[in-house]
């Protein structure tokens, strides 16, 4: 199912898009999570050195050293998280795309389903452009929407929202939802039937 296939038949598409292939597979390559990783790998391929290269404890713990075999399989499990996001992520970047209509902003994502969000623009009330290291070496960026945020059952609040992340238009897409959302905000305070040909209001020059 294509991205367009969720808007409603009275919304109009300003913009469509992906991420940056190569950045978007590069950031869960080269993330905090690998240096975790790796020294969790080693930690245990030393852990695991001395019950193998070690005859005298291996003969101590006897047919126990059969169960530390699903231990340390589960105990790996940060290595294999690490690697499971670099094995999906091409899946990943597949399911992911944005799109940008005159009433809402949409996002699909997933793996091995697909799930899609939509946020009106009356729901909006922060946007933000963002690059990382990666990004700014591409020329790519983040948009950052917030749209409110929700109070976890530890007492901790948690922002939603939609991320644009990887774009190579970026700004022009930051610019868009800005506008956007700057005229449905207008036309839901003061609907264009009930506008004056003229509103001195407007534009106004402050002067002290």
């Amino acid at each position: 199912m294509k991205i367009e296939d969720y808007k409603n038949d009275n919304e109009r598409i300003l913009w469509k898009g992906k991420p940056n292939k190569s950045v978007f597979i590069s950031e869960r390559i080269f993330t905090p999570l690998a240096i975790f990783a790796a020294i969790w790998l080693i930690f245990d391929i030393g852990f695991i050195s001395v019950f193998l290269l070690q005859e005298g404890v291996m003969n101590g713990i006897g047919s126990f050293r059969y169960a530390l075999i699903p231990f340390f399989i589960l105990h790996l499990a940060p290595v294999w998280y690490y690697l499971g996001r670099i094995i999906f992520s091409v899946r990943s970047w597949k399911n992911t795309e944005y799109m940008v209509t005159d009433k809402a902003i949409y996002q699909t994502s997933g793996v091995f389903t697909t799930k899609c969000d939509r946020k009106t623009f009356q729901e909006v009330t922060n946007i933000s452009i963002h690059q990382g290291i990666i990004d700014k070496t591409c020329d790519v960026g983040d948009i950052f929407i917030v749209t409110g945020k929700i109070r976890l059952s530890n007492g901790r609040e948690k922002t939603e929202g939609i991320n644009i992340i990887d774009i190579e238009d970026y700004v022009n897409v930051y610019k868009l939802i800005n506008k956007t959302g700057s005229d449905v905000f207008s036309d839901t305070m003061y609907p264009n039937d009930l506008r004056p040909k003229e509103n001195h209001g407007y534009n106004t020059e402050y002067k002290e």
